[in-house]
């Protein structure tokens, strides 16, 4: 992206990638399978797994849940549904677990340049004209199933990271399922260490994972991006 300045394009999973899957399941003796994925407000993938649900023709018991979160958001929300599973629960009982969590996700993420988003038409000339002036790092969380910015700090990278430890600090505060917690980042690893230095002692050990941003998300945020993803009791 740096070098031709050329934005990717990214596109969802196609029904005909879902069958191919459920046929996998079928091969390895799976009974039933709980899709999650990017929120249908974000993506067309769900979209793509309900079309799929419908061309299926075989023994499979297939359910959605809809993330209404990023990629990371989902993924927690596949981990403690798979947590769930294994303490001898149906699928009906793992299907409405997992949709109790999908209000209490909370992804944030700071943006550390505007370049990308003003290439991608996310923000107008005049917003990251300003923006520049100002060294502006939006702070962007999931609300709803959508992306919003709800800060914007202004100056040294290091004020916007404080802003976003700030917001889990408060949740943590008031608390949190502290089995999973995700730094999330796209090339950001001096960032990925500062939150790391600060919260490892606050988890149990094991449970601060740190990710990779998907590729749809890296596309269209750039290097720099970095986020705290984590569920609310």
């Amino acid at each position: 992206m740096e070098e031709t300045k050329t934005l990717p394009k990214t596109s969802a999973a196609t029904p005909a990638d879902f069958l191919e899957e459920f046929k996998k399941a079928e091969k390895n003796g799976y009974e039933a399978i709980i899709i999650t994925g990017i929120s249908s407000t974000l993506s067309g993938t769900i979209q793509s797994a309900t079309i799929a649900i419908e061309m299926y023709k075989g023994p499979l018991d297939i359910r959605i849940v809809d993330s209404l979160n990023l990629s990371t958001g989902s993924g927690l929300i596949a981990i403690f549904g798979s947590d769930y599973a294994k303490t001898d629960h149906n699928l009906d009982e793992v299907v409405a677990y997992m949709e109790s969590l999908v209000p209490r996700v909370r992804t944030q993420f700071i943006v550390e340049s505007l370049d990308i988003i003003y290439r991608g038409g996310r923000i107008s000339s005049a917003k990251y004209l300003l923006g520049k002036i100002f060294n502006a790092h939006p702070f962007i969380q999931v609300i709803n199933g959508k992306l919003e910015v709800t800060a914007t700090p202004k100056g040294k990278l290091m004020r916007a990271l404080n802003h976003q430890y700030s917001v889990f600090k408060k949740d943590f505060k008031k608390g949190i399922l502290n089995d999973h917690v995700f730094i999330t980042h796209a090339v950001a690893e001096e960032s990925v260490r500062y939150y790391c230095k600060k919260m490892k002692d606050k988890l149990p050990h094991g449970a601060l994972k740190v990710t990779e941003t998907g590729s749809v998300i890296s596309a269209h945020c750039g290097p720099g991006t970095i986020g705290i993803t984590y569920i609310v009791k």
